[in-house]
């Protein structure tokens, strides 16, 4: 039973140390080279501005979602109207989904580490594909 305990206790640590860095995380959100300001719309009308890493393939510009909390994330599903402010200039974009091959690429392309992935709670990747409209 003590091994049991053990590693309970240890679970939720770990559940608790991630539940802390997601919250320093979404509350510090630091500003990083290739940053991009992304404001989203919810179903209500509210807006939500996050600092994110934009990553550039072949020509298109991409945001991602490492974290378990993504209320920025689920608001441009339901709302693909956004906003992105890099180096100072404002525009208006459309996020999509990207399809299948897409994902795959650009999933490839930018790997994140094992110890950001540990402090975020191991979360599943979810990228959007940012137009400029």
């Amino acid at each position: 039973m003590e091994i049991i305990e053990i590693l309970l206790i240890v679970i939720l640590c770990y559940a608790g140390f991630v539940v802390l860095m997601e919250v320093l995380i979404g509350y510090i959100q630091p500003e990083m080279d290739g940053g991009v300001t992304l404001t989203t719309t919810d179903a209500q009308g509210k807006t939500s501005v996050r600092c994110l890493y934009g990553a550039k393939m072949e020509g298109k510009l991409y945001v991602s979602s490492n974290h378990w909390v993504r209320g920025w994330y689920k608001n441009a599903l339901v709302n693909s109207s956004v906003l992105i402010e890099m180096n100072g200039v404002q525009v208006s974009h459309t996020a999509a989904q990207p399809d299948r091959l897409e994902l795959a690429r650009i999933t490839d392309a930018y790997k994140i580490g094992f110890v950001l992935r540990f402090i975020c709670g191991f979360a599943p990747r979810k990228f959007l594909r940012l137009d400029p409209i």
